[in-house]
């Protein structure tokens, strides 16, 4: 039998990375095709070894360091690749590892690079909205790869419904306070959001999308289950046990909590922009050649049944 073609997945144990991973070797259709080596800074973690157990061969590699990406690229037809913008909330950094594993992409002569990547909210707006940084840096990967002419599909993953479970706040320390669900104006309850259950079904795309690379290749697609309001979420919520409401709230005074949790000004303003980016140009700015989900033939994975596997959701239901 001819040998398997080697896919690097970067991420491994991350949401998206792991998610794809776990895809190609679990269907045996992809485990007969692809020999999956799994990218990780740390092969002995728990989440590393679960991989291996499943056949992933385990490669340390550091996206900034081009002589360990040589490493985990050698040889591969096809790579995942994502970057972790939340881990270290440097958007300049970001830009740098993904140019960094695109080179050498290039240099290696790899046949199909999946980029995990959003849109150019700058660009897509005339420069009306310019602080959506955690978008624009992904973007920026976007021309590096064309320019490099990799082949390539390009990937916009929709609204993570984890995000949403986890950003569900008590409306006052009263036991029997409703939750609240926050946005900036000028979202309201018929703002329309793409969700996606990422650990589970970002694979379904991915993997659909190396099957089918005369469908894929020099194409751009989203990834989500499917747009839901904002109204709609709550109502969902509601039905699964947790009495919700939706608060619009003006830009200073979201940013004031998003502060109180923590989290940078630069990152505050970012968020902002992104739902008002979002409102007037929607999630993913209009832009895409194609629908993946005529490419994937498995079930994407509702809100609801999100939920119901969530147990960080299932600590909010009253008993």
């Amino acid at each position: 039998m001819p040998s398997k073609q080697i896919l690097t997945v970067f991420g491994a144990t991350g949401i998206q990375g792991g998610s794809v991973a776990r895809a190609m070797l679990t269907d045996p259709t992809t485990a007969q095709q692809f020999h999956v080596r799994a990218v990780t800074r740390d092969p002995s973690k728990p989440g590393a070894q679960a991989l291996a157990e499943l056949g992933a061969e385990l490669i340390k590699a550091d996206m900034e360091d081009k002589d360990s990406l040589r490493v985990a690229l050698q040889n591969a037809y096809g790579v995942f690749l994502v970057t972790n913008f939340m881990e270290r909330l440097d958007h300049i950094a970001e830009t740098r590892q993904g140019k960094n594993a695109a080179d050498i992409c290039k240099e290696t002569g790899v046949k199909h690079l999946v980029w995990s990547s959003l849109p150019h909210v700058s660009k897509i707006s005339n420069g009306k909205y310019t602080a959506a940084l955690h978008f624009d840096s992904k973007a920026r990967v976007d021309e590096h790869i064309r320019a490099l002419s990799i082949p390539h599909t390009i990937l916009h993953v929709g609204t993570y419904i984890k995000f949403l479970i986890e950003s569900l706040e008590p409306l006052s320390t009263d036991n029997g306070s409703p939750y609240r669900l926050s946005f900036p104006k000028p979202a309201n309850i018929e703002t329309e959001l793409p969700l996606i259950d990422a650990a589970a079904d970002v694979g379904k795309f991915v993997k659909a999308i190396f099957l089918n690379p005369e469908a894929s290749l020099g194409r751009l697609f989203s990834a989500y289950s499917r747009y839901y309001t904002i109204g709609g979420i709550i109502e969902i919520i509601k039905k699964n046990g947790v009495d919700a409401v939706y608060e619009a709230t003006d830009s200073e005074v979201f940013k004031a909590g998003m502060g109180a949790k923590g989290v940078p000004e630069f990152f505050q303003d970012d968020l902002v922009q992104v739902i008002e980016f979002g409102v007037e140009y929607g999630f993913f700015g209009g832009v895409g050649n194609g629908d993946a989900h005529k490419l994937v033939k498995e079930p994407l994975t509702s809100l609801e049944e999100t939920l119901k596997s969530s147990a960080h959701f299932a600590g909010l239901v009253k008993g």
